[in-house]
Order: structure tokens, then sequence, then C-alpha cells
């Protein structure tokens, strides 16, 4: 078995390539080598070898991307299969009888398994389709210079393609001049009938000797010849292999079974049931399963489904998946022979079990929803909306409304829409997908379809549906506005019209949809790729208004008063809004600080810390996340609070500081005597249970708070009278903390590396660090930068830095600490305090003055990909901001450039990249050269060193002014480009080849005008008939083409002819990616492949357009 597996998995690594090597011989030996061992093994209840062979080999097989390979007869028809869907009925048939014969684990596992397999092999579809450049020949030829007789735009007289035409000759035009006039044909893939004996019956078992064992490594069954198999061997699907009647037959018994008998929640039995009903309908075999999925709608458990949703729940559990959504949608989907019998079958039931389902989804509570509703509302709502679309299917034709009259659910179903929060909620949201929209949709649609019964349109007449409507007038959902809309036009008749039935209705939705929704958002796209060239890209969104900020207050303000319990969805619900305007950075949002402080000075942050509570989900204690399973709660007064507060008060710092800050030092005493022991309590062991794990976290967050004020010099006093210090020390010099190999529990990190960052920031007072110094930190220091923690192993070494500067020479894995200085020195850069996790950004750089005295630190720090970046901006800083900063912050901006230009002057000694970078950055050159002029001797110096480095002072101003000039004639080149026409007397550096649409087109608008602003000449591609003509005269030239890819670029001819014709006149292409997770494929790959695209899609567009100016200039120089 062993041996087996280990082919397997050489087979699986190189079926995983991007370029396979596998052909279909090779897996047809390898599955003839698992039937063989198979039949020779000895079944006894104590080994379940078979079903684990299966398991493995169905699980690595369903995750490859390679299955267009398994779609050939040969594979298709052999036994392995017939032992896989065999296998897969008999677990079936065992499902039904798990009560009395359980399942094993061995068995669940092969039996999930096996199901997503067969799913895939189902479903996958390897078709030709038709291709514009010439139709598909099955004949696989040699690529030669032979004429395509089926391709109508060759030349014969030339035996070659046009250079551009619409239909370019693939098999010719496409491929580089580097590619040879044909390819060999590979003689060990046909060459297979020197053989002594063949199978006649190649679909039969192999049969084997019982003499000898099984070795996978060697061939052991006869090699048939494929072409011969091909001509013998039936044509089928996989779908006539596995979904074959007898399959059918146990699935339905399947399916009753569920219908009839109760298991838990998460059974496996609901998810491969749930999952071939999907491939079933995928395929269209429906007929069969139809009354089996009926008697499932039917059955108590449809009912009682809806009553297992949990509080908190995130998603639906299989059996809810099964019952609430996939047997509706099943139903829904097709066109039965039997659909004139499903309201007679179905709505009783359904429209009895609404009642139901109404109170349980939304409890009312003196006339308003209960507040329970708040904990429900995601995923009940969700499942509601599943049940009305069902109702909606059902109230489509008259037999099923005059149901809904027998039954008076009439008024249940008006009640639904009386909800004031449900209907806000809906206004507020948009899409379908938003449980709030989607139901309150879902009921207007029902309520207008059984409006053509006449006795339900006359109880609709008389009901008072005018609040509603004003409500739903400002609703943002097209959906929406169009069901409330058809709905008052249909009362506002005084009879209802049957000839206007509901099927009519689908119509006009979709006009409506055209009309209100599609061309005006085609407008708005245009109107963006407008103001896109008007607008500066820093311009930040600004949508947080007035009213906002005022329902915010006064909704922290009620939790500053008032509790709620732990997992109360409003914590949560207000805390996200609380992190959305902190993140907006603009001033409007400092009136939440005074509510935010009264949260924090109320008794609410202390009593979290005495009584740690966890968010009370389904299997919480397998779940990791970055607040570690801590109730909402809590993280609203542990994290969200604190955070505002750390980004935005700024301005208030010192009185906040004397007010919160003294009160928070004061809960420490208390907070520290009941967590800090926890740390120790384990010993260093790694096994931790939720609750400590989270009292960890709440512990470092607090830590947190003491380290924001510790930065503030009134507070640091404070800490002289208090045994914070010392309660600290006494965790930190256990033994226990780290392990043998140097690791510790995440937790545990986050608490050491936050007091580490506390005694880092108590140090800049003098009397705490002669206190620091004579508990002996450096010791305690030099033990902890071994922790395999990036933050621990930080903070550590600047800590040693700041005690003993000599320390330097000393650094423990530089390589790993300068990524870490990278990464919080740009965190540092983008907050608006120049603060990240309590450190300020110039006592960082201040201290990094000292590790760039470390070759190999300064080594590894100027071959990180970001590392010239980020001292660059810090260097920038004072010109990016000198408009709008005090005179205290300007002289602070001062005190981080000086830090700054002495690190770059060292990194300028580290290779000719890093020069190449300072001197493309034009902001960098321009404020090089004005601190020439600078008062700081100091700095001047630095300056002067730097330029040297660079050239001469000369040279760069020259370089500087011939920029400028390109820029003044590039604005004048703008006029010229927008005629649409190829100037042959500019000499432009490039061009942009990009598809018509939008989104593409803004991007490479985007593109256009910041490689503008540096002095390139750009053509940028204009979309016209006359396209190709102006691009042949552009590449003809050979110039560098910038093509930015998307899915749209490689479906169009267009774009395809022109990479086709820049291919075979050798132009140089520079590849970007303009669509999010867009992959090269198709022709694409086979054209440009070799080359890696640059991805502008990335949150760091402007450090990713670098690379495409380092492109740029690589081309130049190499002409």
């Amino acid at each position: 078995m062993d041996s087996l597996l280990i082919q397997h998995s050489s087979l699986i690594r190189r079926l995983r390539r991007k370029i396979s090597p596998v052909t279909v011989l090779e897996i047809k030996l390898f599955f003839d080598n698992i039937v063989s061992y198979m039949k020779d093994i000895t079944y006894t209840n104590e080994t379940d070898h078979g079903l684990n062979i299966l398991t493995i080999i169905c699980d690595d097989l369903a995750s490859i991307n390679t299955l267009r390979l398994f779609d050939h007869p040969v594979l298709i028809n052999h036994s392995i299969f017939i032992y896989i869907g065999r296998t897969l009925e008999m677990l079936l048939i065992k499902s039904n009888y798990i009560k009395s014969i359980p399942m094993k684990k061995c068995e669940e596992d092969c039996f999930y398994s096996i199901s997503y397999l067969i799913a895939q092999l189902c479903l996958f579809r390897n078709e030709t389709i038709t291709c514009f450049y010439g139709s598909i020949s099955h004949e696989i030829t040699p690529v030669t210079d032979k004429i395509n007789i089926r391709d109508e735009t060759i030349d014969e007289n030339s035996r070659r393609s046009k250079p551009i035409a619409d239909k370019p000759n693939f098999k010719v035009t496409c491929l580089p001049p580097s590619v040879p006039k044909s390819r060999p044909v590979e003689k060990t893939q046909f060459d297979m009938a020197l053989i002594s004996h063949r199978k006649k019956f190649p679909t039969q078992f192999i049969e084997l000797t019982a003499e000898k064992e099984i070795e996978p490594t060697v061939e052991r069954v006869i090699k048939p010849d494929i072409s011969i198999l091909l001509q013998i061997l039936p044509s089928k699907k996989y779908q006539d292999v596995f979904l074959n009647e007898s399959f059918l037959n146990k699935l339905i018994r399947a399916i009753n079974d569920v219908s009839q008998n109760e298991y838990s929640l998460y059974h496996i039995k609901y998810k491969v049931i749930d999952r071939f009903v999907r491939v079933c309908s995928k395929l269209n075999i429906v007929d069969r399963l139809f009354n089996p999925i009926i008697t499932c709608l039917r059955s108590k458990f449809y009912r009682e489904i809806f009553t297992t949703i949990e509080s908190e729940q995130l998603r639906l559990s299989p059996k809810q998946l099964f019952f609430i959504y996939q047997c509706s949608q099943f139903l829904i989907q097709h066109d039965f022979q039997e659909k004139e019998q499903i309201p007679h079958l179905l709505c009783e039931t359904m429209i009895d079990a609404t009642k139901s389902i109404i109170e349980t989804i939304l409890p009312i509570s003196d006339n308003e929803l209960d507040p329970k509703y708040y904990d429900d509302r995601g995923i009940a709502l969700y499942a509601f909306r599943c049940h009305l679309k069902l109702l909606n299917y059902l109230s489509l034709t008259s037999s099923g409304r005059r149901y809904f009259i027998k039954n008076n659910i009439i008024d249940k179903i008006i009640n639904v829409l009386e909800h004031d929060i449900l209907i806000d909620n809906a206004c507020q949201n948009e899409e379908l997908f938003h449980a709030d929209v989607a139901t309150i949709a879902y009921t207007l649609m029902l309520l207008y379809n059984l409006a053509y019964e006449k006795h339900i349109f006359s109880i609709l007449k008389r009901k008072d549906f005018r609040q509603v409507f004003t409500k739903l007038e400002s609703a943002k959902d097209i959906t929406l506005r169009f069901a409330y809309k058809t709905l008052s036009k249909i009362l506002s008749s005084d009879q209802i019209h049957k000839e206007n039935k509901p099927m009519k209705l689908k119509q006009d939705y979709a006009k409506y949809i055209e009309e209100n929704f599609v061309e005006p958002k085609l407008k708005i796209k245009l109107g963006l790729l407008k103001a896109n060239i008007e607008l500066n890209d820093n311009v930040k969104v600004k949508f947080i208004d007035e009213t906002y900020l005022t329902h915010l207050c006064r909704d922290i303000e009620d939790l500053s008063t008032k509790e709620y319990p732990s997992n109360a969805l409003k914590y949560k619900d207000v805390g996200r809004r609380v992190r959305v305007a902190s993140k907006q950075e603009l001033k409007e949002v400092e009136l939440l600080i005074d509510p935010i402080l009264k949260c924090l000075n109320s008794n609410f942050y202390l009593k979290v810390f005495e009584n740690i509570e966890l968010v009370q989900t389904k299997a919480a204690s397998t779940v990791t996340t970055s607040n570690s399973g801590l109730a909402a709660k809590h993280i609203f007064f542990m994290h969200e609070c604190p955070e505002f507060l750390f980004r935005n008060d700024y301005n208030r710092r010192k009185d906040i500081a004397n007010s919160l800050g003294k009160t928070i030092l004061k809960y420490t005493e208390t907070i520290f005597n009941q967590h800090l022991s926890i740390l120790m309590e384990d010993k260093g062991e790694v096994a931790l249970n939720d609750t400590k794990i989270a009292r960890m976290v709440a512990l470092s967050y607090h830590i947190r708070m003491l380290n924001h004020f510790a930065m503030i010099r009134t507070i640091r006093k404070e800490f002289l009278s208090l045994p914070i210090v010392d309660q600290l020390f006494s965790i930190l010099k256990d033994q226990s903390l780290i392990d043998e190999n140097r690791h510790t529990v995440e937790a545990r990190a986050g608490v050491i590396g936050q007091s580490l960052i506390l005694f880092y920031n108590l140090g800049f007072d003098n009397r705490l660090r002669s206190q620091l110094m004579t508990k002996n930190i450096l010791n305690i220091c030099l033990k902890l930068r071994c922790i395999r923690d990036k933050l621990i192993h930080f903070i550590s070494h600047f800590i040693l830095i700041m005690f003993n500067s000599d320390i330097y020479n000393d650094i423990y894995d530089p390589p790993v600490l300068a990524k870490t200085c990278v990464e919080y020195i740009d965190k540092c850069i983008k907050e608006p305090r120049l603060a990240y996790q309590g450190l300020k950004l110039y006592r960082l750089l201040r201290h990094l003055e000292i590790f760039v005295l470390n070759d190999t630190f300064t080594e590894s720090f100027a071959e990180e990909k970001q590392g010239i970046s980020v001292i660059i901006k810090c260097f920038c800083l004072i010109g990016s901001e000198e408009k709008h900063v005090d005179d205290q912050k300007k002289e602070l901006l001062k005190r981080i450039q000086q830090s700054a230009v002495f690190i770059i002057w060292k990194l300028s000694f580290y290779g000719p990249t890093t020069n190449k970078k300072l001197k493309s950055n034009n902001l960098f050159i321009d404020q090089i050269l004005m601190l020439l002029n600078g008062t700081s001797k100091k700095s001047k110096q630095n300056a002067s060193a730097i330029i040297w480095r660079l050239g001469s002072e000369e040279t760069i101003r020259y370089e500087q002014t011939e920029k400028e000039k390109h820029q003044t004639t590039t604005m004048d080149d703008d006029r010229s480009i927008s005629n649409d026409e190829w100037d042959e007397t500019i000499p432009y550096d490039l061009l942009i080849s990009v598809s018509s649409i939008i989104d593409d087109m803004i991007v490479a608008k985007k593109i256009f005008d910041r490689l503008s602003s540096r002095g390139y000449r750009v053509y940028n591609e204009k979309q016209g008939k006359h396209r190709l003509e102006l691009m042949k005269k552009a590449i003809t030239q050979k110039k560098t083409i910038l093509v930015c890819l998307s899915s749209k670029y490689r479906l169009s001819k267009i774009c395809m002819a022109e990479i086709e014709y820049a291919n075979k006149h050798s132009s140089p292409i520079i590849p970007v990616i303009v669509e999010a997770k867009f992959k090269m494929q198709g022709w694409l790959k086979h054209l440009i492949g070799g080359k890696n695209p640059i991805d502008l899609t990335q949150k760091n567009f402007n450090e990713e357009l670098l690379k495409v100016f380092e492109e740029i200039e690589k081309q130049k120089s190499s002409d």
C-alpha cells in the first residue's frame, strides 16, 4: 500500500503543474495498479485499506485543475470508476441504516470524498467552442507554414495571413520567430503496438496471479494500443457511468429516508445528498427526484428546521441548507411535467408552515420586534427569504392563489411590512443578497401576485399601505423600488385586470431594470471616467455626514449608560460603525471623542475585565480570530473604543491624558491582580483553553492603552508611584515563557510585546530609565529577542539600542529585523499621529540611525522590497504635509527628515538599484536639493553626500529641468493625441493597449496621467474603426507597448490581433493587470506567458507603478 501511495503522490504532483507532462497512458497504468491492489485486498472488520485508498485518490484527483485529461474514453471506461461508483452506492445504502449499523469514520470520509470527485467529473465539460480565428480541426498536425484553407483572410499568393485581420491565422502568426517550423512527433505516445499480446476486453478486471505481490512501481499490466481502444470503447460521459438507474434508485431512497428520520444538523448524509441533488439539477436529471423532494418539503422537518437556527449563527448547517434552500430551488428552477399538481401538493403545507415561521423569525413583543430579532437577523432572515421565494412560485397560478384565501394567511404576510426596523434596514441597503432587502422585496412580490385573485385584491384594497410606500420611496435597491411601485399601481386600480398576469410582470421588471439601472450605471461610469481626469487621486471620498455622526453619538452614549447582553449585536454594529468613521480621518469624526470617553470612563470598562465572556458561536474553540473569541461587548470596550482614541485624540491628548489616563492607571492594579498571573499558570505549555487565551488578549489590550498614555510626558511620571513596572518585570523574568524551540503562545506573545513597548516608552523618562536599568532590562531583552515573534524580536532590539548603543554590532537575525522595521515605519507613516501601536516614528528613525551602522542590517534593509520607498516617504513628509500642519508638528517633521536623510545616505552605498530608486523619485530630488539651502549643518552635509553619490548637483539640476520641459511638452502632446491619430513627428516612448470596457479605460487613463507626469510621451490608444491601422503604424516603429490585461481584453478580437502583430514584429511588451484576480490563459499566456505581469489592482498602486517605470527604462536602455 505504501509503494502505491508513493506512486500516487508522484502522479498528483505532476498533474498539479501548470503544464502537466502526464499522459493518458500513465494514468491508465496507475488506475490498473489500484484495481489490482483492490482485488487482492482481504477485507476484514479491522482493516479499511480499500476505503482509505479510495478516499486519498478521490480527494487528490478532485483538487487538481487538470480534469480535462480525464475526459478521455480510455479513462471514462476504466474499471476503477466502476469500483468508485459501486462503493458510493454501498455507502449510500448503509447511510439509510445508520441507526442500526453506524458508519465508521473512514466510511464517512470515503462517502464525502467520492461524492465530491463524482460531482466534479460529472459537471466538467470539455467541449469545443467556435473560435473567431478559424474552424476547429480534430486532426493534430505539425505547426508549419502550410496555409489554413479554412481561414478566409489568408493571401494565397504570399501564403501568409494578412498582418492584421479580423481572423488572424492563429496557427502561424501567433507564434514567436524562435519557434521551430514543426514540432517533433512523440513516438512514445503512440508507439504501443510493439507488444506480444493485446487485451480483447479492455474494460474487464485485470487478472493477477496469487504467487507474486503487487509492486506498484513496476508495470505489470499489458499496454494496449490506444488507437485500437478508441475504436472499440463505447462513447460515454461520466454521468452515464455514475448517475445510472441503480444509483438514482438508491439516491431516491436516501432522500426519502431524510424526510422520515431525523439526523444531526451536520450529518454527512445531508452534505452528500445536497451535493447530488445539485448535480442532478444542473444535468437536468430531475423528473425522478420530483416525488422525494416534494416529500421532504411536506415533512415535519421543513417546518421544524427554522426553529433550529441559532442566535449569531454564521451560515446554514447542511441539514438547514438542504431543506430550506436546495429543495425549494430544485422546484423553482425546473419545469416539471407535474407542475400543475405542485400547488395541490405543497400549498396547504407551505402556507400552514408560514404562520409558525413568521412567529419564529420575526418575534413580536408589544407590537414591536423582539430584541432577539437583532441576534437572528442575518441567517434567519435569509432562510425566511428562501421560504418567501417558494411562496412566490406557488402564487404564480390561479390554483395556487386560492389556497392562500382558504388559509387566511394574508394578514400574516402584510404584518411583515409593518416592522419599521425591517423596512428601515431594507431601505438603507442594496442588492437582494442582503437579507432585509430580500425579505421585503419578496413579500411585496408575493402580495402583487396574490392580488390577481379578486377576493385577495379586495382585502388588500382595504389595507392602508401609504406609510409603507412612503418609506420605500427612499429605497436604494432597484428590485425593491419596482416591487412597491407595481403593488401600488395594482392597488390604485378600481378592479384587477386578469390579463396582466404575474408572468407578464417579468417582462415589465426586465424593462424597468434596463431603463432605471443599467443605463444610469453606464452614465455614472462615464461620469467617473471624466471626473477621474479632473480630480486628484489623493482626494478622499467623504460620505460620513452629520446625520450619520449624530446617530452614532447617540448609540455610543447609550452603550455607556445601559447594559446589554455581552453578545448583543448592538455592540458589534456600533463598533463596526466606529471603526469605519475612524478610518476616514476626517475632522468631523472628532465629535465621537466625547461619547467614546464616556464609555472608557464608565464602570463597564472595568467590568468587562472582571468578567471575561466568550462569543457564543458553534464550535468556538476551533475558530481562530484576532480577538480570540471575546464577546462583542468586550471587544467594543477593550478594542474598538481605544483604537478610535489612538487615531483621533491628537488635538486633545493632554486633556484626555489627565482625565482618562489617570483613570486607566487606577484600573490597572485591579486588572493586573486578576489576569497577570495567567501568563505563568501553564509554565510555557502550548495548549491553552479558550478562556485563558481570551484573558491574555484582554490583558494585551489594556497594556496597549497604557502604551498610548506612556507616550505623554506628564503621564509617564505617574508610573513612578505605581507597581506596574515591578509586576511586569516579575512576569518577563520567568523562564517558562518560552520553550526550548524559542516559541511561545500567540496570545502570550501579545502581552510580552506590549509590555516591552511600554518599557520602551517609559525609558524616555530619566528616573524610569534608571529604574529599568537596575532591574536588568538588558539581560531580559537579550533573552526575549530570540523568540520567534516579529514584534518581540523587533522591540527587544530597540530597547537594547536605547540603553546601550554599542549593541548594534550584535543583532540577532538582521534580515528579519530589517523586514519588521520596514513594516512598522510604513504603518507609522500612514497614521495621522505618525505613531503605530505605541511607537512614534521619529523615535524609531532615531534608533534606526544606529542600526544602519551594522553592514549586514543595512544591506538587508536596502534589499527589502519597500525598504528604500518607506525611507523616501519619511524624508518627503515635510514637503507633502507642510501646508496643513502647525508649528509643533512641523518641528517633528524636520526631526524625521534629519534622521531619514542620514539613513538614506547610509543606504546609498548598497548597489546601483538603491541610487536608481532615489533618482527616479522627483519629490525626493526636489527635497534633497532644497535641503542644501537649509539651516541644519548636519542635514546639509548628509544631503551633499547623497547628491555626490547620485552624480553631482549640476547633473541633477539639469535632469530636473529636462523633466519639467518634457512635462510641458506632454501637455501639448495631449491635445494632438485627442485627434485619435498617431503623429509620427512625436517621439512617443510607449503605447497603451486597452480594451473598450469602461473599467479598463479608467485604469488606463490613470496610468497615462502618471506616466505623463513623469515626462514620458505616451500614446493612449483610441477606440474607433481605424484603431488597427493606427496601432500598425505605431508597432512598426518598435515602440514599447503597455498591455492592460483583463478578461475583456482576452476576449477582444482586435486586442488579440494587436498583440499578435506586435509579437510578430518583436515589439517590446510590458503586461500589466488591471482587473482583480485576473490570470493569463489561452492565447495571452501563449504569446506573453514568459513575462511576469505587474498587478496594478493591489492596494499599493503607486509602488506597483514604480515597477512599470523600471521596465520602461529597461526597454529604453536596451534600445
